[in-house]
């Protein structure tokens, strides 16, 4: 029995730690501002700043509520009451259908996002992007990040502007750019990793607010700006966004999805000790009967 026992505590360590995980990645998500102009990208959401809240709120809860079972698994495991492990084990189980729940949700979720992706972008940068007073401020803005995060033009390539309400602006203002300044290989590289655990630290911490891609600063912009390739070659990004953004959807989901497995099979595995605990506890107390 004590190696149960033993082996319940470390367990509920482990799931200690996964709760305090949780709990991080909550705040990082409310710290990291990053986020919502991404996520602007795939949803025709005025304010995705609250869905990153939500999020990050949901997390912090989860994180909490991990937590608070893992202390009680601890204690379930020292005081070997048969009552104290059935609540436990009850707790377990309304966590791992809460999380089957939430993963099937974000799973079809995502699904469906991702599959209107390629539509929703051309639409909106075609008519919207940088368009004088019908301009959709946040698309354009989270657009623009994009390419500046992933070093990419448009969404296929960098000829999607041509033709675009944008691009007729620029040529009836006499400006005449075929793309984007985001579009060009800008001269501040050095603060790419927007998102980058030490860079959102900094922001916080030491309010550093620089927002390179609303005021970017090309190396070259005639070059970039150029019609010939050979001129632009080294100055403007050319390759599209659409499957950089998709990729960057899908790797999260799958951090999100792994991280949910290793969580449950934790809890899975705790319940099963927890059971084995709570017959060999209750054996011996009809034993001693």
């Amino acid at each position: 029995m004590k190696y149960l026992k033993a082996i319940l505590f470390s367990f509920n360590v482990l799931i200690w730690l996964t709760g305090l995980m949780v709990a991080i990645t909550g705040g990082w998500l409310l710290m990291d501002p990053t986020k919502a102009h991404l996520l602007n990208l795939f949803v025709a959401d005025d304010n995705p700043n609250e869905t990153i809240n939500l999020l990050a709120y949901y997390l912090f809860g989860l994180g909490a509520v991990i937590i608070l079972v893992s202390f009680f698994g601890c204690r379930a495991s020292v005081h070997q009451s048969q009552c104290v492990l059935a609540i436990y084990m009850s707790m377990l189980i309304a966590m791992l259908i809460t999380e089957f729940v939430m993963s099937t949700v974000l799973g079809i979720v995502t699904y469906r996002v991702i599959s209107g992706l390629e539509s929703r972008m051309s639409e909106r940068l075609n008519g919207h992007y940088g368009h004088g007073g019908l301009s959709d401020i946040k698309f354009t803005h989270s657009l623009d990040y994009a390419q500046f995060k992933f070093n990419c033009c448009g969404i296929y390539n960098d000829l999607d502007y041509n033709g675009s309400a944008w691009w007729r602006d620029s040529q009836l203002s006499g400006k005449r750019f075929q793309v984007p300044a985001t579009c060009c290989v800008l001269k501040d590289d050095e603060v790419k990793n927007t998102g980058s655990p030490m860079s959102v630290i900094s922001r916080v911490f030491y309010k550093n607010n620089e927002k390179p891609w609303l005021a970017p600063q090309p190396k070259d912009e005639s070059s970039c700006q150029s019609s010939s390739k050979i001129e632009q070659e080294g100055f403007r990004n050319q390759e599209g966004c659409l499957e950089k953004i998709k990729s960057w959807a899908s790797y999260d989901c799958i951090y999100i999805l792994v991280f949910d497995i290793v969580i449950a099979l934790t809890q899975i595995f705790g319940t099963i000790t927890s059971a084995c605990l709570c017959r060999k506890v209750g054996r011996g107390g009809h034993a001693a009967g």
